[in-house]
């Protein structure tokens, strides 16, 4: 992996105000309202919904900066710059890695940011909880970075921002992301696990509520992560093509 390459990525995104809005204002903003809303109703396990809602705004953020990678890609696309590293030593594995390392290390800060502001309002976990709810989400967000970068491998340059939002929208409510389950209908919690949100939510639910399951949500949001990424492989290894 080219490491100058990635910390150029990673400063190109860091400097978007698109990222600081929809990756981390979005979310923290969310936590704020919900978790003042819900803050003091317990859910099952006896888990606080401020905890909960943490958690949760914490897997929207981290989805939300894994998927954020897509617009550099379909930029990167449309503008030839694709067609340019194909000339440098730099071939198609690494460009794909910097891409999805990029991603991932964009995904991280926002759990941090949800976490403390989380910390601040008051919610109380024990250490190991803090870490391993926090690191789960972290790799949780892996399928969503391969996601950004399909989007950005089909989709044009001015109509992936556009594309990724409206991927967002369902994918957090439906996921049961920006509300609990526990305070909605039945029907919501039977549809939010045909969604890769749910299970991401859940791998950071579990060190707190020790409910069980792991395996299986690890192994749907792996399901999430590996047939994505078979298609962008071969999307990639057909080479660029021209965007009108």
């Amino acid at each position: 992996m080219n490491l100058v390459y990635l910390r150029l990525e990673i400063l190109r995104i860091v400097r978007s105000p698109q990222f600081a809005l929809f990756t981390i204002a979005v979310p923290l903003g969310m936590f704020l309202l919900f978790g003042g809303l819900f803050g003091d109703q317990v859910g099952p396990g006896g888990i606080k919904a401020s905890v909960t809602t943490m958690i949760n705004m914490g897997a929207y953020g981290a989805m939300s900066g894994a998927l954020f990678t897509g617009t550099r890609v379909a930029t990167e696309r449309t503008d030839g710059w694709q067609r340019q590293l194909r000339l440098t030593p730099m071939r198609g594995p690494g460009y794909l890695a910097v891409k999805i390392a990029s991603a991932m290390a964009m995904a991280l800060p926002v759990v941090v940011v949800i976490f403390v502001a989380g910390a601040v309002r008051g919610v109380q976990l024990t250490a190991a909880q803090w870490l391993l709810s926090g690191v789960s989400l972290w790799l949780g967000a892996l399928p969503f970075a391969v996601l950004g970068l399909l989007l950005g491998l089909f989709g044009k340059g001015d109509t992936v921002g556009a594309m990724t939002g409206a991927l967002m929208l369902p994918l957090g409510v439906f996921g049961g992301l920006w509300m609990p389950l526990a305070f909605l209908p039945e029907w919501m919690s039977a549809l939010a696990r045909f969604f890769p949100t749910y299970w991401l939510g859940r791998v950071g639910t579990l060190p707190v509520d020790h409910a069980g399951g792991l395996g299986l949500a690890v192994g749907v949001l792996a399901a999430w992560l590996v047939v994505p990424a078979l298609v962008v492989v071969r999307r990639f290894r057909l080479g660029p093509v021209k965007v009108a």
